[in-house]
Parts: structure tokens; C-alpha cells; sequence
């Protein structure tokens, strides 16, 4: 409670000296990184009252890039890891996206500006072309106001290639485990201020454990037309074919001999599938020096076949959205400012089968009795349900930036939200975790409407002291509907209501020092919580309020010699404040009690994390990077039965060598093959399960620039 009141504190000081009209020296400053996301207009990162942190192209140029976790390893208050290998990542801010079982939950992805993220929340890296990415935005905190429901996290901002600058590439990298990278991108001017960017991207794997193979095939087009001064069209469209298996949890002995092993859970044969269409459309129309208008428009096509414990899902979804922005810069009270304002919508039309497994052994012998031992393949058997599902989200948001004098600028905002969940189905047969096998369903249709609607409020205030030094801080709200999976398990979920109060400082050198930290403490109420029954099966409810506090810190030096050093630390106090946890006891009963969590640790969740690097770059071209990451104790489930001790200095290094339009780099990842798990749960029945982090690894790439 004592750093809320100092948060609070400090908003009510800052306003109060805006009040007071009090302006400070004029100063001069050199501009920072500019970015777009966590206001929607450009802005400097010390110009924005949140936690921000940009990935360079100099970073994503040194990384593997096979998937988007690669690249946001290593950044305070952020994890980003992979359960499953290849291109799949698990992508957890500040607490947000711990349930996700799959894909990203809780936080927003935007790709080039446009929402990737699904109205009920899901986010699917599948599709990004890694090697098209130019720079990543990574908001930190919840921004609901701006970016609507499922903004409670943070949002990212993926951002690639630009169409108007004059790119050429060809890319080929090969690693450990039969790795295997192709990448082709080239530009070209093709009319009167008209430029087309074409690319292609093929990756594939046999991956380091048993039933862990991944290959990925993606290719498209970015067009952009300079219209005249003060209009643009600019046009995306990307085709996907990602196919990734995915091997399953370890029990403690077979961790401990060996993680390359095949899973002995009933479920065997785990995969993801897909083929995904996206195209979008984003105009600029700058009608005067005081107005202008940002439509975006677009459409994702796609389809999975996705087997997972108990089903193999077999659907697809058209999502159709639509984002109108207006941008008024006017002088109320003679003051600068800025209005930013807009309506969207997004609609999700899902339709899909669920089917059993075909082949598998039980208990028995007879496939129709006993319990499942085994599936033998992820081949499909009979089908066993039908869903036909609609999800829309629309939204209104308006938010004003006051400039006072040199040194101060507010923000403050609002958007209000609605989300609509309309669900069927016709159930055939389920799995059930009782008796172990297919049986009739107790409720053999699903017809159900829910509806959430939020206004989420914000206001932040920056203050610059003196030249590349400037504090900040924010009150800022999220809303987290249920995903349709979560409401479908449990029809009383309500939404989860995040209330953040955050300040930090940011301080920069022109000769490249920099240091950010932030401190932030946030009340969650309703959090979506999940419970991992017996099984593996997961549930989920919600817990009566969460407290979240936490610091986070980013430094680096200047380059002195070509050597730059750098490092992160997080703390995290993420605590259940009062939550009563369903618990089911398992086999044969599977009698449900709830039991107090409260005062618990959120699981997974470390209190302390920290990363350091050193990175050298010579004249002659040499480069070379270490950097190392520590991941303290967690506890494993809601009940904080049992901790895993995470992990010390897990330790990557990187050798390259750029000359002209060559670009040589070769990595190597846990080079001291370090032995630790990536995640540990613990089920209500005390089932532990291990997912094992990765071994030495190595992979070269070469890029060639013409």
C-alpha cells in the first residue's frame, strides 16, 4: 500500500505543478528513438510516460530469428521463452499471459500497426516473417485506452520492412538439428512514387527432442504509393504454411535421464498445423498542418489442425477489422496539443470440428473401453463435435496530450469497449478425464451469448529535468475478457480489471549511456486464473483480486573502444490477495472442493531475474556478443506446495563479421550445456511435470545485400 501512496503522490505533485503554470528552462535535447505505439503519435522514448523498450535492427540482424522469442529474450519485466521449440513462443509481461496455454494471451501484437491479436484475445506469432522484422516495440504495462480489451500486459509493435526504402537480400543459415534457413527480400520502384517490396522465408527443423519437428513456408508482398505530399496507401498481404509438432511435459525421472526423450503422457502426438492468409491496408491522408486521418483495414484467414490432449481440432476463422484514426494538433488556451481519436472494430468468425484421436492403445486393449495408455499418431478418428463461434469488438477512444512549456507534457485518455461472445456446439462425444476415454456428453449443445463492456481511463505525465534526463508516471487501466475456450469451461468467468500506477526515470547520453527503471504496483481484480487438474486438463476462474509489484531496470554504457556493456534486473511481487482456488482431487471421484490461495505467489513467476551482456564491434568488421541470464526460484502451482530454483547464467555467444554487403554470423546457444527446465507446473493431484530448456545449440547464417 505504501507505493501506491507514493505513486499517487507523485501523479498529484506532477499535476499540481502543471496547475501552477510554472515552466521550466527551455532545453535542448537530442532526440531519442522515436516511436508510435504507446501513444499514436511519433514521439521520442523519454516523451512517453510509460516503460518502453525498442529491439534495433542491430539486434535483430545478430539473432537467429526463428521465431519472435529470439528477440525479446533479455528485457526487464518481459519473459520470453518457448515450450515447444521452433518458431512457438510464450510471451509473459508483467504477469500478463501466464495462462496462455498455447500462442500469446493478454497482450496486444500489432504487426506494422495492425492488430494481430484476435478479439478474444489469442495472438499467433505463426505467420510473422522473422526475417522481415526491422525493429520491435515493446510497451510495457496495461494500455486499454488506447488499444481496447486484451491490452492488459503491454502491447507489441512488430515492425518490418519498409516498401518505400530500397531493400535487397538473400539469407541462408543452417544449425544444430538439421536447421535449415532460406530468406529472399527485394524492393523495387515500380511507377511514379509506387514501391514493392517482394519476400520469401523458408525455415524448418528436426528439432532436439522426440516429436519436435518444425518447417515453415511464408511468402507475400508490401506495396506502398506515395500519392502526393500529404497522401499514402500502403498495402500488406503474407500466405503461411507452418506446420510444428509439439512433444509434451517430462516427469522428474525422465528429466533428470534424458530430455530428448518422447513424452510418456497418454498424448503423444501434440501439433499445430496451419495455413494463414493476411492482407492489410493502411492510408494516410494529411488534409492540413492540423489534421489528419489514419485508416486501416484488414483480414486474416486461417486454418489449423491442432491436436491436443483428449481432441484434435480441426477449424479455421475469417477475422475482418477496421481501426479510424484522427489526429488534431490545436492550441487550447495557447497551449500545443495534441487530439488523438477513432473508433474500431474487430469480427471473428470461427467454424470448426473437433475429432477423436484414430489410433491408440488402452487399458484394455478395446479402443472403446479403458483408459487411453497412448495415441499412436495424430491421425483423425470420428468426429465428435461441431462449434460454430462469433466474437466482435468495437470500441471509441479519444486521448489528449497537453504540452506545458518545455518540460512538461500530460496525457490523458479514455476508450470504452465492448466485447460480444456468441458460441455454439453440437457434442457428439468429449473426453473425459474420469474415466479416461470418449463418452457421451452429459450437455450435448452449447448456446451461449456473453457480453463485457469497459471504459478504461488513463492519464500520464512527463517531466523533463534537465537535458536527457526525465521522470514520469501513469495511472493506467486494462480489461481482459475471457478467451472463448476459458468461457466454454466455465460460463461465470467475468472480466479481469488491471489498475496500474507506475514512475520511473529515463536518463540518456549523447554518447550512448542510458538508464531506465521503472517501479509500478498494479490491483487485478477478477484475474483469470488457471488451475491444472488431473490429466493436464486445465480450468480456469477467477481469483477475487491479485497485487502485482515490481521494479525493472535497463543499462547500458557508451562504446568505448568498440566494447559496450549492458544489463536487466526484475523484481516481481506478484501475490494472490484473495483467491479460492477449485481444486479436483483426481481419480476415481474427482470430488471439486475450493481452497483459500490467499497471500500465495502467482506461480512460474520469479522474484528475481536478471540479464548481462558485453558487446564488441571493430572497425575491421569483427563483431562479437556474450550475453547471460539468471531466472530465479518459483513456486509450481497456486498452492505454493513446491519451488523449482530456475536457473544461473545461462550464456549464449555470438562471432560475426560485416564487409560490405556481406553479413556473417554464427551463435551458439547454452554453451555450457547447461541442464534446466524452461517451465515446471504441478497439478492438483501433485503431478509434476518438466519442460525442458534447450542444449547447446549452434547456427551460422550469412547475409548477402545487393
Amino acid at each position: 500500500m505504501s507505493l501506491r501512496i507514493l505513486l499517487l503522490s507523485l501523479c498529484a505533485l506532477t499535476l499540481a505543478g502543471v496547475a501552477g503554470g510554472e515552466e521550466a528552462p527551455p532545453a535542448t535535447q537530442k532526440l531519442d528513438e522515436l516511436v508510435v505505439t504507446a501513444t499514436r503519435t511519433e514521439r521520442s522514448i523519454e516523451e512517453v510516460p510509460a516503460a518502453v523498450t525498442v529491439v534495433s535492427k542491430e539486434t535483430l540482424d545478430d539473432a537467429r530469428m526463428i521465431g519472435i522469442k529470439e528477440a525479446l529474450t533479455g528485457i526487464a519485466g518481459v519473459q520470453s521463452e518457448t515450450k515447444n521449440g521452433g518458431y512457438d513462443a510464450r510471451l509473459i509481461i508483467r504477469g500478463a499471459g501466464l495462462k496462455a496455454r498455447y500462442g500469446v494471451r493478454e497482450i496486444m501484437v500489432l504487426l506494422d500497426g495492425v492488430p494481430i491479436t484476435d478479439p478474444d484475445g489469442l495472438s499467433r506469432f505463426d505467420f510473422v516473417d522473422t526475417q522481415m522484422v526491422e525493429r520491435i516495440d515493446v510497451l510495457k504495462g496495461p494500455n486499454s485506452t488506447l488499444y481496447g480489451a486484451n491490452a492488459a500486459g503491454g502491447v507489441i509493435n512488430i515492425i518490418t520492412v519498409n516498401p518505400y526504402e530500397q531493400m535487397n537480400s538473400f539469407k541462408v543459415g543452417y544449425g544444430s538439428e538439421h536447421t535449415d534457413l532460406t530468406s529472399l527480400v527485394t524492393s523495387h520502384e515500380v511507377g511514379d512514387a509506387k514501391y514493392l517490396t517482394l519476400f520469401g522465408t523458408r525455415k524448418s527443423s528436426d528439432g532436439w527432442r522426440a516429436w519436435n519437428s518444425f518447417d515453415s513456408t511464408q511468402a507475400g508482398f508490401k506495396f506502398g504509393w506515395q500519392v502526393d505530399a500529404g497522401t499514402a496507401v500502403d498495402a500488406s498481404f503474407s500466405f503461411t504454411d507452418a506446420n510444428l509438432q509439439l512433444p509434451g511435459g517430462l516427469t522428474k525421472a525422465e528429466f533428470d535421464s534424458n530430455i530428448r526423450q518422447l513424452t510418456s503422457e497418454p498424448f503423444r502426438h501434440n501439433g499445430r498445423y496451419s495455413e494463414i492468409y493476411h492482407l492489410a491496408l493502411k492510408g494516410t491522408e494529411q488534409f492540413s498542418s492540423a489534421l489528419s486521418y489514419t485508416p486501416i483495414l484488414y483480414y486474416q484467414n486461417w486454418h489449423h489442425l491442432h491436436p491436443v490432449p483428449g481432441v484434435i481440432n480441426d477449424g479455421g476463422a475469417h477475422v475482418v477489422g477496421m481501426d479510424h484514426q484522427f489526429t488534431v494538433r490545436h492550441t487550447p488556451f495557447d497551449l500545443r496539443a495534441t487530439l488523438v481519436t477513432g473508433a474500431a472494430l474487430q469480427v471473428d468468425i470461427f467454424n470448426g470440428d473437433k475429432f477423436a484421436y484414430r489410433d491408440y492403445t488402452t487399458t484394455t486393449g478395446d479402443p472403446t473401453t479403458g483408459r487411453i495408455t497412448a495415441t499412436l499418431s495424430d491421425a483423425k478418428g470420428a468426429k465428435i463435435e461441431t462449434d460454430s463461434d462469433t466474437v466482435t469488438k468495437w470500441g471509441v477512444y479519444a486521448q489528449e496530450s497537453l504540452e506545458l512549456g518545455e518540460s512538461w507534457l500530460v496525457d490523458a485518455g479514455v476508450r470504452f469497449d465492448q466485447v460480444l461472445f456468441d458460441l455454439s456446439a453440437d457434442i457428439l462425444q468429449e473426453y473425459s478425464w474420469s474415466t479416461g476415454n470418449y463418452v457421451v456428453p452429459a450437455e450435448p449443445t452449447i448456446d451461449l451469448s456473453k457480453h463485457y463492456a469497459y471504459v478504461s481511463p488513463r492519464v500520464g505525465v512527463v517531466y523533463r529535468l534537465v537535458d536527457g534526463l526525465s521522470l514520469y508516471g501513469n495511472i493506467s487501466t486494462g480489461f481482459q475478457t475471457p478467451q472463448s475456450s476459458e468461457i466454454e469451461t466455465n460460463r461465470d468467468l467475468d472480466p479481469a480489471v488491471t489498475v496500474n500506477y507506475e514512475t520511473g526515470v529515463k536518463a540518456s547520453s549523447d554518447a550512448g549511456d542510458r538508464l531506465d527503471v521503472a517501479l509500478f504496483t498494479m490491483q487485478v481484480k477478477d484475474e483469470i486464473i488457471q488451475t491444472i487438474e488431473a490429466g493436464g486438463v486445465s480450468t480456469y476462474s477467477n481469483a477475487g483480486k491479485t497485487d502485482k509489484k515490481g521494479v525493472e531496470v535497463a543499462a547500458q554504457t557508451r562504446s568505448v573502444g568498440g566494447l559496450r556493456l549492458g544489463g536487466t534486473y526484475t523484481w516481481s511481487d506478484f501475490t494472490f490477495d484473495s483467491f479460492s482456488e477449485p481444486v479436483n482431487s483426481g481419480p476415481p471421484t474427482f470430488t471439486t472442493v475450493n481452497v483459500s490461495r490467499d497471500g500465495n505467489e502467482l506461480p512460474y513467476i520469479p522474484r528475481h531475474q536478471y540479464s548481462l551482456y558485453a558487446d564488441f564491434r571493430h572497425d575491421s568488421g569483427f563483431k562479437t556478443r556474450l550475453e547471460t541470464s539468471t531466472w530465479g526460484a518459483y513456486y509450481l502451482d497456486n498452492a505454493n506446495s513446491e519451488r523449482y530454483e530456475g536457473y544461473d547464467f545461462l550464456t549464449n555467444l555470438m562471432v560475426g563479421w560485416e564487409s560490405g554487403p556481406w553479413d556473417i554470423v554464427v551463435d551458439v546457444a547454452n554453451i555450457t550445456n547447461m541442464h534446466y527446465a524452461m517451465e515446471v507446473t504441478k497439478d492438483t493431484t501433485g503431478k509434476v511435470t518438466y519442460r525442458p530448456g534447450a542444449p547447446i545449440s549452434a547456427f551460422g547464417k550469412v547475409t548477402y545485400s545487393f
